[in-house]
């Protein structure tokens, strides 16, 4: 099955496309799979739709684990498989240890500026980093089933 996502990212991004699901877990949690632009870099990522976050486990193309990559977001269903994902900017790298590093705050702060994010999303961004840091520091933020999780194969 396929899911139709619109992305929006007040500094780069604003188009839609259609992945291929790869992990069904309901519509308010699925997973997608797919090459970094520079391709050297494999994201399987799960949407949590109503947490306001996605965690993607990256690899390497040889499917090797290299890290957690963790979008604060908002998203809304728009439609059967349908959703709209604005990525407030905020990003959490975790190691394989578990230490974590927050990045892009600089994108968040020029984008608050700006007068881009509105204030509730701003609050939306502030709170939803807020709860992901508190369970990383707990080591609850990553599932299980994310833990275990192994790249699909890749197309020839």
């Amino acid at each position: 099955m396929d899911v139709v996502i619109k992305k929006i990212k007040f500094t780069t991004i604003n188009k839609t496309y259609t992945e291929l699901v790869r992990d069904w877990r309901g519509r308010h949690c699925f997973a997608t799979q797919y090459a970094n632009p520079d391709g050297k870099r494999i994201f399987l990522t799960y949407y949590f739709v109503r947490k306001g976050y996605t965690i993607s486990k990256v690899f390497a193309r040889s499917g090797e684990f290299l890290y957690y990559y963790c979008d604060v977001m908002e998203m809304h269903q728009v439609g059967r498989l349908r959703y709209v994902m604005i990525d407030l900017l905020f990003d959490l790298i975790i190691d394989p240890d578990g230490h974590y590093h927050l990045i892009d705050v600089d994108e968040f702060a020029d984008s608050v500026e700006k007068g881009q994010i509105k204030r509730r999303q701003q609050v939306h961004a502030l709170r939803t980093l807020d709860q992901m840091i508190r369970l990383q520091t707990e080591r609850k933020l990553i599932p299980s089933f994310i833990h275990e999780a192994k790249m699909y194969p890749l197309p020839d």
